[in-house]
């Protein structure tokens, strides 16, 4: 199965795929844990215009020709953490066939080969897939913070890891 998955460099062609997967995401694993109201605004098309002109900071995986994951992955000069993980999302459908540890360990390799020493990764705190996902893969629970969306606060929790 992973010798067909793909990780490259996002084009300007995979910005539609990735904001589907982006905005798909959002809708399923944020119900609950996010405003309803402010998901239901949460659409393809606006998401399109900001994705679009940020491709390029985006590594896809790709499986027989199809965008079925994305991150977006970020070098830092903070003393703590030198690099991130802004954002990794797998389509809904490809969940659980490893796609988001292979994009995970991908960004590991990543920033290790470019010299960076510790990665981290934020995620809202009631978010229990992911955050068991990054405690899986080797992830300390770091530091808290408060994120808004739609006008309305939300904790977050960050992991960090040695690379």
């Amino acid at each position: 199965m992973n010798n067909k998955i793909i990780i490259r460099n996002a084009t300007k062609d995979d910005a539609r795929q990735i904001t589907e997967i982006i905005v798909e995401d959002w809708k399923k694993a944020y119900s609950g844990i996010i405003d309803q109201a402010f998901l239901d605004t949460y659409n393809v098309e606006e998401r399109y215009e900001i994705e679009v002109k940020r491709f390029d900071k985006y590594y896809v995986a790709v499986l027989d020709n199809e965008v079925v994951g994305c991150e977006w992955l970020e070098m830092l000069e903070e003393e703590v953490s030198d690099s991130e993980i802004i954002a990794l999302y797998v389509r809904y459908a490809k969940r659980n066939m490893g796609i988001g540890k292979l994009l995970f360990e991908y960004a590991m390799r990543h920033f290790k080969e470019s010299g960076r020493k510790k990665m981290i990764i934020w995620c809202l705190k009631d978010n229990q897939e992911a955050r068991k996902f990054y405690e899986k893969v080797g992830g300390k629970e770091f530091k808290t913070s408060t994120h808004n969306w739609g006008g309305k606060d939300y904790d977050m929790i960050s992991y960090l890891y040695d690379l």
